[in-house]
């Protein structure tokens, strides 16, 4: 037991603990102590922010307030107003005359003028008239039944001044109009859009999910106390941030309030502090696996490991690892070396197991067909022995002595030149024109840069037979031709013969042949389909079908370098 201590407090595992709990501690101390200095500076930026957004807003406020009173103003400096007025009231032009110059007046000076509603003027005189631009004659309407009267009294008390006043849940810009030598002519009203004098106000407003009053002269007072309010940017005991900004000018005075939310303002200080705790929670957690995992698999022996691993995925099976240490990872790196050489050994006999039971399916697959033929072939021989003389018996004798030397000779070679490949067509073909006479035809068409490319063994013959057995034997004779050309990376080959259409049956069963699923019949064209299932790892094709002119069995089988599979 005291061994085993003394092993611990000088083994790895102890320094790793000390040096990840260091790492862990060190970032921790350092992410503290700039949260402390970094909290109250993010409280400022807030700060600051809102403080720009505010004066910005406030400026553009003014400046719609200075933009209506000089727009106000200009009425009187104009002078087109009062040269109507006194050609009017001296008679010097009829009431018509009047209007329609007041009226052209007031639409190109206040008919554009996105903060101006409506613009009202009514000229001195025995009867009150009231004139607007025609399309703003309805709220003119409003403004001479609702508000008109009740202005009356502060027209005296304007002057020369200008005058803000809210009647009707409207709000109103009145002035008074006098000629340059003082005269007191008439009334102008102009109707201001709130919303959009408001407009700044109310999006700052809104960005902070503030509550807001604004006083403009006497609009608006509500409730609240302006005087007990401190201008500026200040804390209250209900948890809200204040905001309060005034501003007059000769003819106006305006009063902004905004009361904030707290969490607006320190909500991203609170947010900020949260994270940290997540962060320092995680970090605490990754430290835990990082001590975990260095634990198990540290430095330069995870480093060999590694790179024997990728030798291994790359294919250098047997890779061993000089890790012979009585600790885990020596006992790691030995079973990893014990592991890679029984991998090696088993993939090897695996693999020549593969192609040995590959070559005995081949074999035997080929090895099926040479009975089934030569069976015929003798019948064949033996029945024109019995019809006529030695002559057409040594030809036959000849064609099965290519014949068989195409399925002896060739017994240890899978694929074989399409020149050998043809030789055997045609002794097969003189065995079956002997049999058939001239109730069977046949031709042939070969691009001859195809005759040294291989193909496998005994491929075009069975085709053949199974033509003749299936076809042109029911039939009584008919027509076989073979055409073999290149496709591109390919040899495509086509068998057709015109003898007896497949039945509906027939075709099921020549389908389950080419798929390797029946026995018996059309052994010629399973063998085929097997052979070249194994050969070509299924990149040869073969298919057989009715056409127009009989049937049509096609092979499709891949060139390899210079030509050959």
């Amino acid at each position: 037991m005291n061994g085993r201590r003394g092993d611990f407090w000088h083994s790895l595992r102890l320094r790793l603990l000390i040096t990840i709990f260091l790492a862990w501690m060190i970032p921790t101390l350092i992410l503290s102590r700039f949260i402390g200095t970094l909290l109250p500076g993010l409280r400022r930026a807030t700060e600051d922010s809102l403080l720009s957004g505010a004066e910005f807003a406030w400026s553009e406020t003014v400046r719609n307030l200075d933009a209506l009173i000089s727009l106000s103003r200009g009425a009187t400096y104009d002078q087109e107003l009062w040269t109507a007025w006194d050609q009017w009231s001296r008679g010097n032009s009829g009431d018509t005359e009047f209007v329609r110059l007041s009226r052209t007046y007031l639409e190109r000076k206040y008919g554009r003028e996105p903060l101006i509603l409506c613009a009202v003027y009514v000229p001195d005189g025995a009867e009150p008239l009231f004139l607007s631009p025609r399309a703003q004659a309805d709220r003119a309407t409003v403004y001479q039944e609702s508000v008109h009267a009740s202005l009356l009294p502060e027209r005296e008390r304007m002057d020369t001044r200008c005058a803000f006043l809210q009647a009707a849940d409207r709000i109103y810009l009145a002035r008074n109009l006098y000629s340059t030598s003082m005269q007191r002519y008439g009334l102008l009203v102009l109707e201001v859009d709130s919303r959009g004098l408001f407009a700044p106000l109310e999006q700052v407003a809104d960005r902070w999910s503030a509550a807001q009053q604004i006083r403009l002269d006497d609009i608006g007072a509500g409730l609240i106390d302006w005087d007990a309010l401190q201008d500026g940017l200040s804390e209250t005991d209900q948890a809200e941030i204040s905001y309060v900004r005034r501003s007059a000018g000769r003819d106006w005075s305006l009063s902004w309030h905004l009361a904030i939310p707290g969490e607006r303002i320190n909500g991203q200080a609170r947010q900020f502090r949260r994270i940290f705790q997540l962060l320092n929670l995680f970090l605490f957690a990754a430290m835990g696996l990082i001590a975990l995992y260095t634990y198990r698999r540290f430095a330069r022996p995870v480093s060999i490991l590694v790179n024997a691993a990728h030798q291994v995925e790359e294919g250098a099976l047997g890779t061993v690892v000089p890790m012979q240490g009585k600790d885990e990872l020596g006992t790691l790196g030995r079973a990893f070396s014990a592991m890679s050489t029984r991998i090696k050994e088993l993939v090897d006999r695996t693999y020549k197991e593969e192609i040995a039971l590959r070559d005995a399916q081949i074999q035997a697959l080929q090895s099926r067909i040479n009975p089934h033929f030569i069976n015929n072939a003798l019948e064949d021989i033996n029945w024109q022995a019995r019809m006529d003389g030695s002559q057409t018996v040594s030809r036959m004798v000849e064609a099965l002595s290519v014949l068989l030397n195409a399925t002896m000779a060739h017994r240890d070679q899978r694929t074989v030149p399409l020149r050998e490949e043809l030789a055997v067509v045609d002794a097969y073909f003189f065995f079956i024109q002997e049999r058939f006479g001239d109730k069977l035809t046949w031709s042939r068409q070969v691009d001859e840069s195809l005759l040294d490319c291989d193909l496998p063994l005994l491929t075009l013959q069975p085709v053949l037979e199974n033509a003749v057995e299936h076809g042109i034997a029911p039939a009584g004779g008919g027509e076989i031709s073979i055409s073999i050309r290149r496709d591109g990376d390919r040899m495509r080959i086509e068998i057709r013969n015109t003898g007896r259409p497949l039945s509906p049956e027939d075709a099921d069963r020549m389908q389950e042949a080419l798929a390797g699923t029946l026995e018996g019949r059309h052994v010629g064209l399973s063998n085929i389909a097997g052979r070249l299932r194994l050969i070509y790892h299924g990149e040869a094709e073969l298919s057989a079908a009715p056409d127009g002119r009989g049937t049509l069995v096609q092979m499709s089988i891949p060139l390899g370098k210079e030509g050959r599979p």
